[in-house]
């Protein structure tokens, strides 16, 4: 492949960020108010690759710790790590150090652009003044999160948005497993249905989501449930089942995206790419997927950027829904106080969290 470099042993390098939001983010799982993670760079030839490690408390399975000792015995062993965030990072560095066209990895025309959809997660009253001041303008599809409060509660969220937003725009509704299927159902009924995308995997039991579609004439889409074999086997391409959100870092190495996405499509679903709350640097890899796996159908889960009072890297820029995919992916910046060392002799530092 034009552009790899000859087989030999890369220099990988770790070095660990700390990054404040600039709101806490709220999921039904609990509350972020900082992210942690460590960076990779793969060196060879004096050329350098980037992958991120950074699970997510309540979305990945390993802690960061995990994650940082299976990526130093793999290095040791010539293996894949065996931590999904783990051997995300690291495989994104070397596909990137090797060029890897066929990932994302090569050269992007100048002028691509992938759609996103903005986020939002707030009461009704935050719902409204988001709109007032514009933060949802140019978007066509707002990810929005329920199931944290009262169903009463979520219903006001929902119709404020509806009620201010352009008919349009459409919303994604999030759940993140929070709902029995009587109580969805209920909360469903009572919203238009033309105006929502999806309903990303409201129920407890993921299993019920094609009869819960039926009943409330709503498309459901799957996150979770991709990791869990025996529910991904009951509902992957079941009736009212049109979406699989995919967090590359969730998945594992960069090779096998390319088989998620092609298995989504053999059974009926579009992939909507998303990303575990990571940095810009993960954000601009991730719009390169959604490019080299011809997934521009829908809008994807990029718009998070901005979410953070500082980056390790520079942000991609979005206009009207649309993020401008990089032509070159970004290197970290100068100032954003990284000290990389050696795979072997890296030792995590205890993070600091902040008081409420």
């Amino acid at each position: 492949m034009s552009g790899e470099l000859p087989e030999a042993a890369p220099t990988i390098e770790l070095a660990q960020y700390e990054l404040p939001l600039r709101r806490t983010f709220r999921t039904s799982r609990g509350e972020v108010k900082v992210r942690h993670g460590v960076l990779v760079r793969a060196t060879l030839n004096g050329r350098s690759g980037y992958g991120e490690v950074a699970p997510l408390p309540g979305f990945h399975r390993e802690q960061l710790p995990d994650a940082v000792r299976s990526l130093q015995e793999a290095c040791a062993s010539g293996t894949v790590p065996s931590a999904p965030s783990a051997a995300f990072g690291l495989s994104c560095a070397m596909a990137e150090l090797r060029r890897e066209r066929r990932f994302g990895f090569g050269p992007v025309a100048r002028g691509a652009t992938v759609g996103v959809n903005a986020v939002f997660s707030g009461s009704a009253r935050d719902a409204e003044r988001a709109i007032a001041e514009g933060e949802f303008a140019g978007f066509r599809t707002i990810k929005v999160k329920i199931g944290r409060s009262r169903p009463a509660e979520d219903l006001r969220i929902v119709n404020a948005l509806l009620a201010g937003l352009p008919d349009d725009v459409r919303l994604r509704l999030d759940a993140n497993r929070a709902l029995t299927l009587a109580n969805a159902e209920r909360l469903l009924r009572r919203i238009d249905a033309s105006r929502i995308e999806y309903v990303e995997e409201p129920l407890q039991d993921a299993r019920e989501l094609s009869e819960l579609s039926r009943r409330v004439g709503i498309p459901m889409a799957i996150d979770e449930a991709l990791h869990d074999p025996e529910v991904r086997d009951a509902v992957y391409g079941a009736p009212g089942i049109e979406v699989q959100v995919v967090k590359p870092s969730l998945v594992g190495p960069v090779q096998e995206l390319e088989s998620v996405v092609t298995a989504g499509r053999i059974h009926g679903m579009d992939t909507v790419f998303s990303t575990a709350l990571e940095t810009s640097l993960t954000v601009a890899i991730v719009s390169r997927f959604a490019l080299a796996f011809a997934c521009g159908t829908r809008d994807h889960g990029l718009a998070t950027p901005g979410l953070f009072l500082r980056d390790i890297a520079d942000a991609p820029v979005i206009r009207n829904g649309r993020l401008e995919v990089p032509a070159e992916l970004p290197v970290p910046r100068a100032d954003a106080g990284l000290e990389f060392q050696p795979v072997a002799a890296f030792t995590l530092r205890e993070p600091v969290t902040p008081s409420a």
